[in-house]
Parts: C-alpha cells; structure tokens; sequence
C-alpha cells in the first residue's frame, strides 16, 4: 500500500492538473504553501525546540525538521521547495536589465509584490534548509540549483529568435543570466555563511566518520547475497543484524539502510532496477521534450529536471523517499509538472 500510494497520487494529480493554467496553479500553490511551511517551522524550532507540531521532539533536537521527524527528510522537502521559489521568483523577475531606469521600470509592473514574495519564500526556505543541518541535504540541493540556473542560462531568448529590427539590445540576454546566475550563487553563498555554519560545523567535525560508512560494507555484503530476487518487502530490519560488523558498535537502529537505491534491490532485487530505470529514463524524457517544447513556460520542464536530480542525489544518501509524506509530496510536485512539459503550446483550459 505504501508503494502504491505514491503511484496513485500522481496519477490522480495528472488527471487534476490536466492544462497549463491548473499545473502552473498546483506549481504555485506548492511553492507558497511550503514558503508558509517553512516560516512555521522556523518560528517553532526558535519558539520551542522541543517539541514537533503538538507532540514532543524525541530525536534531532538541535536541528530543525520541520513537520517532520527526520532531518534528511525536511532537507529534501525544503530544498525543493527553494527549487521552486527560484524558479517562479526568475520567471516572474522575467529580462528586467541592470540599469537603473530597467529597475524603475520593473518596479511599475504589476508583478512586482508577486516576485517579492516568491523572493521571500525562497529566502525562508533557504534558512530552514540550513537549520537542518542535512549535509546530503545541502549537497543535493546545491547541485540543483546549479542545474536549474544552466538550464535557464542556455535558454534562447525570444528576442534572440525574433530579432529587433529598429534598436539593439543594450546588453547581451546571456550576459543579464550570467550575471543573475552570479548574484544568485553569491547570496546563496552569504546565507552559507551565516547561518549554514552548523551545517559546515558538523561535516568539519564528523566528516566520514558516520556510523553509515562503517555498516556500509555489511550492507553491500547483504544487497550481494540477496541479488538478483530480493529478500521481500519489510525484510531489512530482521535480515540485516546478521551482516552488521561489531566494531561499528550498537549506535543507531538499523530499520533501513539510508540507501534508497541499495534497499530497493536488496528488497526487490533486479526487479527494483528495471523499475527505477524505467521511471528515471520516463521522467527525464519528459522533461527533456518540455525543454525543447515550452517557451513561456520552459520554467517546468527546468523545475522538473533540478527536482528529479535532487531527489536522485539525496536518495543515495538517506531514505526519504521511503517516507510516505514525502513520496506524496514529490508525487504531487511532479505531476504539473510533468504536465506543463507534455501538454503541446496554448493548452491553457479544458476544452
């Protein structure tokens, strides 16, 4: 049940969010929604640390995580919750120039309140991500970012295919991104500075001296004997004490293996990467059709891309896609999104 629930969901949500105008809706909705999250999580993890939601915090108590009882799991739940406030916050910030009758210009428009609050989701989001002190967290979600400002500096412009006859552009669309791209990197920098300094701190302190890397070979040992047909379902917590090294001690309750990948097949065995292939390769083709496909919404297709990389990534490192909260929640994010990179241009309402 908890493998098919994600499935459904997003099923579900393909059939919900069917046109342009309800997935940029459900993009949007899911962007300020967990702007709002994370607010609530930093005013709580300050106001009282101790506690989760209504109930008391039994593990993690210097870190924030959120609605959440992981901290891995809140680091991938707020780091793609900053993929899509930057995403909307550069699209609604559209090629305003860097002049500053540009910047007068752009403070007319009606967008502007719009690109200030996705600036202000992104912002919070990008602090709830550093309280976790998630270091896979950070890492995957870095990498992201990184992805989607490459994806969103080699763009073509529309003034570069159309042309413009009468003046020329005072400056290259491709520098403006560059320099976007540059600002970005160096604000995401700052707040490294301040406030990822625990973060930083613990993977000074720690660096690869975590428990994980000491049962890794056990767990490989395991994943080996088990190939190619799997243990079954449910099986990691009794199978695994059996490969588990002495010397890494008695520190943690091994109920997973902090590698969705290594599970999957030590669970389904080859059956897993047949699946997992199949479903990577569907989704990057998807949104690979969608960055050769949209224009104005080529903001989809490049969400899609760096969410499916940070997920990729941090699921190397953790099991939090093996969270049902937040297997739904991938669930729904990708569904628009798959949308807006299928559907052809100008499917913008139910027929």
């Amino acid at each position: 049940m908890r493998i098919a629930l994600p499935l459904g969901i997003f099923v579900l949500a393909l059939l919900l969010f069917d046109t342009d105008d309800r997935a940029v809706g459900a993009v949007k909705a899911l962007a300020v929604s967990g702007g709002i999250v994370s607010v609530l999580s930093i005013l709580q993890f300050e106001i009282a640390p101790d506690a989760l939601l209504f109930w008391p915090k039994i593990a993690y108590l210097d870190s924030l995580t959120g609605f959440f009882v992981n901290r891995n799991t809140a680091a991938t739940y707020f780091g793609l919750i900053l993929l899509l406030n930057l995403a909307l916050l550069l699209h609604a910030l559209g090629d305003p120039g860097i002049g500053f009758a540009d910047l007068r210009r752009w403070w007319y428009r009606d967008s502007k309140w719009q690109t200030l609050g996705y600036g202000l989701w992104f912002s919070t989001s990008l602090i709830a991500l550093m309280l976790t002190k998630s270091r896979a967290g950070l890492f995957s979600c870095l990498v992201a970012i990184t992805c989607l400002l490459v994806l969103r500096l080699f763009r073509r412009s529309k003034r570069q295919r159309v042309g413009r006859p009468f003046s020329a552009p005072r400056i290259a669309p491709w520098l403006k991104r560059s320099l976007q791209l540059v600002a970005i990197l160096l604000i995401l920098f700052l707040v490294l500075q301040v406030f990822g300094g625990r973060t930083l701190l613990r993977a000074e302190t720690q660096g690869v001296g975590d428990s994980r890397y000491c049962v890794m070979p056990g767990i490989l040992s395991a994943v080996a004997n088990q190939f190619p047909w799997g243990a079954g379902l449910a099986s990691f917590e009794d199978v695994f004490p059996g490969y588990r090294d002495p010397a890494c001690g008695l520190y943690g309750i091994w109920s997973r293996a902090h590698n969705f990948y290594l599970e999957g097949i030590f669970t389904f065995g080859l059956m897993f990467v047949m699946m997992a292939m199949v479903a990577f390769l569907m989704l990057l083709r998807f949104f690979w059709i969608g960055l050769r496909q949209r224009r104005g919404l080529r903001f989809g297709p490049e969400i899609g891309l760096s969410a499916l990389l940070l997920v990729a990534i941090h699921s190397a490192f953790d099991f939090s896609l093996q969270i049902s909260g937040m297997a739904v929640i991938v669930a729904v994010l990708l569904a628009p999104l798959v949308t807006i990179s299928l559907n052809p241009p100008g499917k913008s309402s139910s027929a």
